[in-house]
This record gives C-alpha cells, structure tokens and sequence, in this order.
C-alpha cells in the first residue's frame, strides 16, 4: 500500500510590516492683511471765491534822458542915471505975524 507523502510547496505571501512614520500634522493659520481699499467719501467742501483786485506796482527803471543844460546870456541894458538938481530958493523970512479974527454973532 502507498501512502500519499505529502509535498512541500513553497508560497510566497506578502507579509505587511508595521513600519513608524512621522505623522505630519496640518496646521491651518489664518492671517489678516490690511490691503487699503479704494474709498470713496462725499464731503461737502466750501470753495473760497476768488476775488481779483488790480493792484498798482511801481517798478522802477532807468530811463535816460537828455535835458539841455541852461546858457547863460548876459546882456548890458543901460540904465539912466538919476541926477539930482537941486535948487536954492528964497523965502523971506516971517518977523510979524498977524492974525485977522472975525468974530461972528448968530441969534
């Protein structure tokens, strides 16, 4: 009688090994930017009126002119010359004097 001899076959099998990792871990941030946004804001705004006003500004400048110097004229006029004449004359001379008085009688 034969008895069966049992054969040895060889199989692969894929055995998992248990390998350590580092575990990475996430961390989630948030970060606020202050990014300038455009704004627009009415303001009423009171605008100054011009005013013109004419002013008048001296500015002075050389300015040549030519001015005629004075001549000089001399003329001679001839003057009469006074001339004193004089006189002698005679008086007689008063010794009496002699008052005529009229006397008068009004009513």
């Amino acid at each position: 009688v034969e008895v069966p001899v049992p054969m040895t076959q060889e199989h692969h099998i894929h055995v998992p090994t248990v390998m350590q990792h580092e575990r990475t871990q996430h961390f989630h941030v948030e970060e606020f930017v202050d990014i300038p946004i455009e704004q627009h804001v009415e303001e009423i705004v009171q605008v100054p009126v011009v005013q013109h006003v004419e002013r008048i500004v001296h500015n002075p400048v050389d300015l040549m002119v030519e001015v005629p110097r004075p001549v000089i004229i001399e003329k001679t006029v001839e003057v009469p010359k006074i001339q004193i004449e004089e006189k002698t004359i005679k008086v007689p001379k008063i010794t009496n004097f002699v008052v005529d008085t009229i006397v008068q009688d009004q009513i």
